[in-house]
């Protein structure tokens, strides 16, 4: 917990950007890691912009979904409508993916920098 808590306090914005970035971890557990460790209240604050991606994401998915639904109960022909649509959703979750992946990596290599640090100062 001190290796984390150190890393927090060090690179508070970068490494609770990363978090938010990530769907694995809930926002919760988040709000929680934020309240008792030593990260700045700025700094936990500006890292509330990083769920933007994620949110755009999920309304796009919910729109596009309604515009699908729309298209099918249209009757015309609108395959390019939903080959469009379904690129759109396809290159979405891609992007989410690659982030969440670098973020889990970052955040790993914080991590173990922080241990190591730690490491060295106990004697």
């Amino acid at each position: 917990f001190e290796a984390i808590d150190a890393a927090l306090e060090d690179k508070g914005f970068r490494i609770m950007a990363l978090l938010r970035l990530s769907p694995i971890i809930p926002f919760t557990a988040l709000n929680y890691i934020g309240g008792v460790t030593a990260v700045s209240f700025l700094a936990y604050t500006w890292a509330l912009f990083a769920i933007l991606p994620g949110t755009i994401l999920y309304v796009f998915l919910g729109a596009s979904a309604g515009s699908l639904a729309d298209s099918a109960s249209s009757g015309g022909n609108s395959t390019i409508r939903i080959v469009t649509i379904v690129v759109g959703i396809t290159f979405g979750v891609i992007g989410i993916a690659a982030t969440s992946y670098y973020a889990k990596k970052e955040l790993r290599k914080i991590t173990e920098r922080a241990e190591m640090e730690s490491d060295d100062e106990t004697p």
